[in-house]
């Protein structure tokens, strides 16, 4: 498939016509990884925007040997530097499954969300989505660990209502295992299997 099929598939480039579209994709790159590459690390210099079409890219931080995810990204998500000025990056971007991607650089992706003042405003709305889905992940902080495993099933299902048609048809399904939710949630994978038990115990369903 074409790589404007693909930005029209995008939240952030539907209803864009066609010729607009197209002119677009002739300034992306194309890059493929394979399952564990890492994509970038944190202290690089890095002055690229990434539109994910194909797999699964998980960005985190690690301390003392324990990796802590930021997020899990599907088909049709953007990261990298969406600060927009220079700087160098404070997380690792590494492939969870064989993935392609399309690379904007910076004053490229700039340039197109300037033409278009509908594309600033949907960007500045995705942007809004992404930050208080942090802040929610950051409350989530203050909860006990059954209270964390439940967010992490209202994240869940919540992706699942959002998903568009880059992730029904790219992106291959994760098994949800208790280490990543042990990731997910900066819990010991002990605790985390401790906590399921007991909220299946209490009749609740916990798909994992």
């Amino acid at each position: 498939m074409q790589k404007h099929w693909y930005l029209q598939q995008i939240d952030l480039f539907k209803g864009i016509p066609d010729q607009e579209i197209m002119s677009i994709a002739k300034k992306m790159i194309e890059k493929k990884c394979a399952k564990k590459e890492m994509i970038y690390m944190p202290n690089e210099a890095n002055n690229s925007i990434y539109v994910l079409k194909k797999g699964e890219i998980t960005l985190y931080n690690s301390h003392a040997g324990k990796r802590l995810i930021i997020e899990v990204l599907k088909p049709g998500s953007i990261f990298g530097n969406i600060s927009f000025h220079e700087g160098k990056t404070t997380h690792f971007a590494e492939a969870s499954q064989d993935s392609c991607f399309c690379i904007f650089s910076i004053e490229d992706f700039t340039a197109i969300i300037h033409s278009k003042p509908e594309l600033m405003i949907k960007f500045l709305q995705l942007m809004s989505e992404k930050m208080q889905s942090y802040e929610k992940r950051l409350k989530g902080g203050l909860f006990d660990a059954k209270e964390k495993i439940l967010q992490q099933l209202d994240i869940f299902l919540e992706e699942q209502k959002r998903s568009n048609m880059l992730s029904k048809l790219f992106s291959v399904k994760s098994k949800m295992t208790h280490d990543h939710l042990a990731e997910l949630t900066g819990l010991s994978r002990e605790t985390v299997t401790r906590a399921i038990n007991d909220l299946k115990k209490a009749g609740i369903n916990i798909p994992w």
